[in-house]
């Protein structure tokens, strides 16, 4: 299962809550929710940016 599938499929089961904005520890990584909005990125809904939380490396971006 891809990093992209987890997410999408922890907020489907509220595991995962998109109201709380900012930087947190998500199991074993480091995200990044951001609330989008229409009029300054042309997409409504949400980024969730992916770090590894050893690291810092960025794994992914996921909109939903």
């Amino acid at each position: 299962m891809t990093i992209e599938e987890k997410i999408k499929k922890a907020v489907e089961s509220n595991k995962l809550n998109l109201q709380k904005l900012g930087e947190r520890k998500w199991y074993n990584y480091f995200i990044r929710v951001t609330e989008l909005v229409w009029a300054r990125n042309l997409w409504d809904g949400y980024e969730i940016e992916v770090y590894n939380e050893k690291y810092g490396d960025h794994l992914t971006t996921v909109k939903i």
